[in-house]
């Protein structure tokens, strides 16, 4: 499984679902966004049609990426007026894994909502608070399984205003 490590976290931390939900209050442009990923177990892959030296590969590279603990990426992601308006999370490879998004609650310095997917099958939950109108903070909690295997991922997520012009990125 893998997580994505682009804007979805800060677009889903500033996302808005529902007309009468109101969105964080933070400020528009730049934003720089460090996600700290720990997983557990073992992602929800079909190893069943693969030769036994790939499978044991493929399980041999999950555990040496587990030992290595907990991995930190930063990127930079724009956030625009229009994706606070609609459901900015709900990214390509999520329409293509059949997922739904629901928002739980929503107020100016708090976001709450829910992730299911069925292919591969996965639960989640997200948690976002605006620290102030430059700075957020917030967790996700996702759990992926299948008949076979079960891995759980916690993301630790840190966000902070750069500028109100994105340049080059989206």
């Amino acid at each position: 499984m893998r997580i994505k490590q682009s804007g979805i976290f800060i677009a889903l931390a500033l996302a808005s679902t529902a007309a009468y939900a109101e969105p964080l209050d933070v400020k528009l442009g730049l934003w720089e966004n460090t996600t700290t990923t720990e997983m557990s177990g073992m992602p929800p892959v079909d190893t069943s049609k693969m030769a036994p030296e790939q499978k044991a590969r493929f399980e041999a590279a999950m555990k040496v990426r587990q030992a290595k603990g907990p991995q930190t990426h930063v990127h930079k992601s724009c956030l625009t007026k229009e994706k606070l308006e609609r459901e900015p999370f709900q990214d390509a490879e999520d329409k293509k894994e059949s997922c739904t998004h629901t928002m739980i609650s929503s107020t100016r310095t708090q976001w709450h909502g829910k992730l299911q997917c069925t292919k591969p099958k996965r639960v989640g939950e997200v948690r976002m608070e605006a620290l102030s109108r430059e700075r957020i903070k917030g967790t996700m909690q996702m759990n992926a399984s299948d008949a076979n295997h079960a891995m759980a991922v916690h993301v630790s997520i840190a966000g902070r205003w750069l500028g109100s012009s994105c340049g080059d990125i989206k």
